[in-house]
């Protein structure tokens, strides 16, 4: 498994739908919840910031809100390891600013938590 596969099945171990953000299917073929993350490399010892996203669609924020929470507890102890054929990817919260909410302005039922984490490549 290459880097890139690698980003995916980290993502994908929460159990929702997991789509690179520009790779995303037509709404009308979404099943809500779902994650969406950014495809980021860096070089071996190198890091880079990037987001994923909570996709949820609801008249309240519970379900997104309980997403976002779930994901940044498995990461608040020091992070994941996501292996990968010839290394690994340390994947850490940001700790100033992890979730924010976000909505959709053509949907106002859609409920969004972009989340902000770095991924450490060794």
């Amino acid at each position: 498994m290459d880097r890139w596969q690698a980003l995916y099945n980290f993502w994908a171990s929460y159990g929702y739908p997991t789509y690179e953000e520009n790779s995303v299917p037509d709404l009308d073929d979404l099943t809500f919840p779902y994650l969406t993350y950014e495809a980021r490399v860096a070089p071996f010892n190198g890091e880079v910031s990037a987001n994923a996203s909570v996709w949820t669609r609801s008249i309240s924020w519970n379900e997104a809100d309980g997403i976002a929470d779930a994901i940044e507890e498995s990461l608040k102890h020091g992070g994941l390891v996501q292996r990968y054929d010839g290394g690994i990817i340390w994947v850490t919260a940001d700790e100033s600013n992890f979730a924010q909410g976000m909505g959709d302005p053509t949907d106002d039922l859609i409920k969004r938590k972009l989340l902000s984490i770095t991924y450490h490549f060794n």
